[in-house]
Parts: C-alpha cells; sequence; structure tokens
C-alpha cells in the first residue's frame, strides 16, 4: 500500500511536470502588420511592366501586321484576265439619219449643244483617264541628280480585288526606273509595269488599291472596250485624255475612213482616222456615242497629216491586251505581212494566205529560211488567210516551240510552189 502511495504521488508530479514543460506550444503567432506602400510598389511595378508588354506588343503588330498582310494578299492566287473577243464577221450598220426639222438655233447654239452631248457622254469614261509618268535617273556634268520622264495619258480598263490595270503607251514607262500614275483628283501613287509591247508601243501598268484611298477610288471608272468591228465611215466619236497634246481634253468629230491597216511584226491592225485636228504627241482614247472604247490614239501611225488623230482598232487589239493585262509572253517569228484575199488572189495572180513583205534581222523566221515574197498558207496545217488569223495562231504556241510553216514560194516563170519551212517560236 505505501508503495502503491508512493507511485501515485510520482505519477502527479511527473504530470505536472509535463504540462509545465510544454506550456511554450501555446504561444499565440500574430500576422505582420500590412505594408501599404511595398504593396503599392509592387501593383505599380507590374502594372507598368504590363503597360510596356502592351506598347511593345502594339509597336511589333503595326511592324509585321501590314507585311503579313501584303504576304497574304500576295500569295492570293490571282484570276486571270479574260477579255471577251468580237466577232470580226458581224456586218456594220449605218444608225439611221433623223431627219432634219427646222430649228431656230443658230450655227453657234447647235455646235455648243453637240459639244454639251459630247461632255457629258465623255463624263464617266473620263473618271478611267489617268496620267502615267515614268522616271528614271541620270547625273550631270556637275553631279547633280535629274529625273528624265516619259509621259502619256492612260485608261484604266480593268479592275480586280487588288489592283487597278492601266493601258497607256509604252515610250511612257520604257526603262523607267519609277512610275508614277495620277487620278483625275490629283492623287499620285506608284504604279509597275505588268508587261509592255515594243510592236505596238503599249503596256499595260497596274496600281495597287490599297495605295489608293478611298475618296479617290469612289471617284474612279472603269473604261468599257466596245466594239470596233461596227464602224463605218461617217460615225460620230469622241477623242478624250491628251489628243491635242493638252490633258483633260475633249473632242468630237466622225470617222473618215476605216480601211487602213497597219502592219507590225507578226500582226495587223486596222487604223482608224478621223477629222479631229490633234497633235503628234497627241495619246488617249476613241470613244463612240454609247461611251465606249473603240480606238487607242496612235499618230506614229499612218502617212496622212500627223495632225488627224488616228487610233488603232480596239476589237484587234483585245488578245493582245489580255496578254498584257496577264504578263504573258508574247509569241514571236519575225513575219512583217499583208493579206491576200481570194478577190487579191484572182487578180495579182498570187497564192491567197499571208503575203510576207520582209522578215526582221536575225529573226526565227529568217533563220528558218522565210523570204520576202513567200506566202504563208498553214501554220502546223491549220488553214490561214489573214495576218490576225497568223497571229492568233502564233500566240497559241510556246517558246522554243518548232511549228511547220507552209508556204508558196514564187518560181517566176513557173509559177508557185509549196514548201515546208520548220521555224522556232521565240518568247519576248
Amino acid at each position: 500500500m505505501g508503495n502503491e502511495k508512493n507511485i501515485n504521488s510520482r505519477d502527479k508530479k511527473s504530470s505536472k511536470g509535463e504540462e509545465k514543460n510544454y506550456d511554450f506550444i501555446r504561444e499565440t503567432i500574430k500576422n505582420r502588420p500590412l505594408d501599404k506602400k511595398r504593396l503599392l510598389y509592387r501593383i505599380g511595378a507590374l502594372a507598368g511592366a504590363g503597360i510596356i508588354i502592351g506598347v511593345t506588343a502594339a509597336l511589333a503588330f503595326s511592324v509585321a501586321a501590314p507585311r503579313l498582310v501584303r504576304k497574304l494578299d500576295e500569295g492570293k492566287q490571282q484570276a486571270k484576265i479574260d477579255i471577251p473577243q468580237d466577232d470580226p464577221s458581224v456586218t456594220p450598220t449605218a444608225t439611221p439619219v433623223p431627219v432634219a426639222m427646222p430649228s431656230e438655233e443658230s450655227a453657234m447654239e447647235q455646235a455648243e449643244r453637240a459639244y454639251q452631248e459630247a461632255l457629258q457622254i465623255s463624263e464617266e469614261p473620263r473618271k478611267a483617264i489617268v496620267s502615267v509618268v515614268g522616271q528614271k535617273e541620270k547625273e550631270d556634268i556637275l553631279d547633280n541628280t535629274l529625273l528624265t520622264s516619259g509621259r502619256a495619258m492612260g485608261i484604266i480598263i480593268l479592275e480586280d480585288y487588288r489592283d487597278y490595270y492601266i493601258l497607256t503607251q509604252q515610250t511612257a514607262v520604257k526603262k523607267a526606273e519609277n512610275i508614277q500614275v495620277t487620278f483625275q483628283d490629283g492623287t499620285i501613287v506608284n504604279g509597275a509595269i505588268k508587261k509592255s509591247d515594243s510592236r505596238t508601243d503599249l503596256a499595260v501598268v497596274t496600281v495597287h488599291k490599297r495605295d489608293v484611298d478611298k475618296k479617290t477610288q469612289e471617284g474612279v471608272s472603269v473604261a468599257v472596250l466596245g466594239n470596233s468591228y461596227s464602224l463605218i465611215q461617217g460615225k460620230t466619236v469622241i477623242a478624250i485624255g491628251s489628243p491635242s497634246g493638252y490633258d483633260d481634253s475633249v473632242y468630237f468629230g466622225t470617222i473618215t475612213s476605216v480601211s487602213n491597216k497597219v502592219a507590225v511584226t507578226d500582226t495587223e491592225y486596222n487604223l482608224l482616222i478621223t477629222d479631229i485636228l490633234g497633235s503628234q504627241q497627241g495619246s488617249g482614247v476613241l470613244l463612240d456615242t454609247d461611251g465606249e472604247v473603240i480606238g487607242l490614239i496612235a499618230q506614229d501611225y499612218g502617212d496622212e497629216s500627223k495632225t488627224m488623230v488616228k487610233a488603232l482598232a480596239v476589237s484587234q487589239l483585245k488578245p493582245l491586251i489580255e496578254t498584257l493585262s496577264n504578263g504573258e509572253a508574247i509569241q514571236y517569228l519575225g513575219v512583217r505581212g499583208k493579206d491576200i484575199s481570194e478577190n487579191v488572189s484572182n487578180s495579182i495572180d498570187i497564192p491567197q494566205g499571208v503575203y510576207v513583205k520582209s522578215v526582221e534581222d536575225n529573226s526565227p523566221a529568217m533563220e528558218a529560211g522565210l523570204q520576202s515574197g513567200d506566202v504563208i498558207q498553214k501554220i502546223d496545217g491549220k488553214e490561214i488567210e489573214t495576218m490576225q488569223q497568223y497571229s492568233s495562231q502564233l500566240q497559241k504556241c510556246e517558246g522554243g516551240q518548232k511549228v511547220s510553216l507552209t508556204v508558196m514560194r514564187s518560181k517566176g516563170a513557173e509559177g508557185y510552189a509549196e514548201m515546208k519551212i520548220e521555224a522556232e517560236v521565240e518568247s519576248r
């Protein structure tokens, strides 16, 4: 019993001891007071970093976005330009002449009214007229840099989602390092040559729509290419552009001849002659009374007076305009020829076909052995009766392709003998 008491007393002492030994774990932990200044500093630092990151991202996007849009735009597949062709077999008909009724108008008043009508018809097509200037740098003896330029009027003939297509003269942009296009409202933008043709002095220049502001675009019109096969003598036409050498001019008159032809390498075009006074440096287009383009002013052609406005008929030019607008190669043999119709053939005893007037030096035609005086009747077995048919068949070929020409060659008193000549087409 005594032992039990001692044990119990020790247990009690031990329990009290334990309680005393572990009193420190009951200590209360208090939170550190909030440092407001430090918190505000951290918030400010985070906000500042966010602003810097945002500004940097915005700047990077502003630099990269246009390039990205441009790359996406350039990578987008452009549809091939397709210009509907006119039927040359259409017989032109004269417009009925209204019976003149007695009028109280004087001759001056009638002339003024006629001119006002011409202005009204040309109002929309004139919105398609632009000025094209080709520039290149050269240095004079004082080492001062000068800009020399070629200049001509151009007309917007096509547009797609990305570009305006402008038909103009090659001399204005030949060897140009920079091309500037001025729209009717005075806006000036840079352009680029799509393709040019030295034979006809024609070129197509393109302007990116993204470089033309919305207000200018709203004032732009696209000209309609009409049908020149329907033209006859006496038809009223309107000349716009710079037919007299002065910008934004409008003249009207009549066609005096549609039968003249212009022979250029590997093709031939009708030349329209008018009674409109123009300039040797004149450029622009001819319109019919519907306001459609029926001729491209070309003062360098023809033997008539250089003061009369002349134009290449647009219907025959449409295949070439399509080729230039697509930037495609022009196929070349080097032949200048003339049509020999059935009537001419019977009257002068020359085979029907394309009479070779001349062959260009060092051309594929000369290398193949084609001679002046030969008459081309077939290309790869297809009948050829006119220069237009010859040109159309040639443009279907590819550079490097060998074609077989069936020609009739004069043997003097013995008449003509058929020959086969193989020539290699060249692309330009």
